[in-house]
């Protein structure tokens, strides 16, 4: 196939791509609709006041049986964060207090203190703690990532 056979093709393709999935006969109008509001929607977590509150969990520790953890994330962009390591001997329990920003998108917050930084995803009544490079953190033990609001 030369050049501009290859050429028109490709653009055929992406035109036909291209088409409104609603202005088809057939389809289920009820799937097109919730596509039309999906790319509409620009609600992101930071804009929705639901956030603000107490989570916790026990997360994962790598030397004890796990980290009991109660961060709160207040309206005013600050927060404070109480941890007990379970299982642990010695100094087995601390508090920390900070701000928090959230980033670009609005979907994740990153807590700051004097002594460390850490990422979490903000979802719908849960934070999920995000590893160094800001990704969810994979594995079997994902489910224990995940720091649950209290109502």
């Amino acid at each position: 196939m030369n050049k501009l056979g290859f050429i028109i093709t490709l653009l055929a393709i992406v035109m036909a791509s291209c088409t409104n999935p609603s202005s088809k006969q057939s389809g289920n109008i009820q799937d097109s609709t919730s596509v039309d509001n999906t790319m509409i929607s620009t609600n992101n977590s930071e804009d929705d006041l639901g956030w603000v509150g107490s989570y916790e969990g026990i997360l994962p520790c790598d030397d004890c049986e796990g980290i009991e953890t109660v961060i709160e994330l207040k309206k005013n962009q600050t927060y404070n964060a109480h941890y007990k390591y379970l299982g642990h001997t010695g100094d087995d329990e601390f508090s920390q207090d900070g701000t928090f920003t959230w980033s670009i998108l609005g979907k994740v917050i990153t807590l700051e203190s004097k002594d460390e930084t850490s990422q979490f995803q903000v979802d719908e009544n849960e934070l999920i703690l995000l590893n160094a490079e800001g990704d969810i953190i994979t594995g079997e033990l994902v489910d224990r990532y995940v720091l649950k609001k209290k109502m």
